[in-house]
């Protein structure tokens, strides 16, 4: 499995690290689903996009707009984790980004860190001080750019969100709730049909539980609950290597959203709250 798909899990909030908790909502199929199901089918637009972003940005460090300066070594092998959904300086997912950056800006104040990036994403090295002491000053220059913010939120649609959306046309999962749930897990577990514990797995597990899927006749809301449950389960027993100690006290991450589909908040409009043990609310969804 490659590194670079899986996620952290660790709420930051003002410079603490939080372990999220919570446990198993139990919203699982219950004889017809989850109260509230999605009426009609939605398009992902705009402002669904954005509120998907926002989400992340709660679950990620615990504020309502993604955090583009965001750094900071977590010691969790991962050596930096940094920017709007945690790009990593150990996997090459923070070395993708820089790139990205270096072609949309080519004189950007990052550009120099690219040779050692690519070192550190080569062996996998979590070293952080190889970086020097002026890298965490530099991204927070760099996160003043809106060039680099843009990149920031593409890299993250590239990677997560177009799997999601390509999964959510397989699977018939038309709201965009629903197209949330497989976005934040793909983000956090591993959008790749080889990830032990990802969003494809998950998905396909839900069908066989259910014995099939929205596309072929499921209630949505019934298949949602029961994916997380399935996700709830992985997340309690991840087989995927260094997660077994901070994910299963990552559930509430699935629960907060499986608490979107027992209120209703099939299409995700503001002001949106998110609940368990996050209680933020978005009320203007913005990147």
């Amino acid at each position: 499995m490659e590194l670079t798909r899986i996620r952290r899990t660790l709420l930051v909030v003002l410079g603490a690290v939080l372990a999220v908790g919570g446990c198993a909502s139990g919203a699982a199929d219950k004889g017809g689903g989850t109260a509230g199901a999605p009426a009609t089918p939605a398009t992902a637009g705009t402002a669904a996009v954005l509120m998907m972003d926002d989400i992340t940005a709660v679950f990620e460090n615990g504020a309502t707009v993604p955090q583009y300066a965001y750094i900071a070594d977590l010691h969790d092998g991962c050596g930096y984790t940094a920017g709007w959904i945690g790009f990593c300086s150990q996997s090459g997912d923070m070395l993708g980004l820089v790139k990205a950056y270096n072609a949309a800006a080519p004189r950007n104040v990052l550009a120099k860190y690219t040779t050692v990036l690519q070192r550190l994403a080569d062996s996998g090295s979590e070293d952080t001080g190889a970086l020097g002491g002026a890298f965490v000053r530099d991204w927070k220059k760099a996160a003043q750019d809106p060039v680099f913010r843009r990149v920031q939120i593409q890299v993250g649609h590239d990677t997560y969100l177009t799997p999601a959306m390509k999964l959510s046309a397989q699977e018939g999962v038309k709201s965009e709730l629903g197209r949330e749930n497989l976005f934040d897990t793909a983000l956090m577990m591993g959008q790749g049909s080889d990830d032990c514990d990802g969003m494809v797995k998950i998905a396909h597990e839900t069908d066989k539980v259910l014995g099939g899927n929205p596309a072929s006749g499921v209630d949505e809301a019934r298949w949602l609950a029961r994916f997380n449950t399935v996700r709830q389960e992985h997340l309690k027993h991840p087989c995927t290597p260094g997660r077994q100690n901070d994910w299963p006290q990552a559930v509430d991450r699935s629960q907060a959203l499986q608490e979107l589909a027992d209120r209703g908040e099939w299409d995700l409009k503001a002001p949106l709250t998110v609940s368990a043990d996050f209680a933020r609310t978005i009320s203007r969804p913005r990147d």
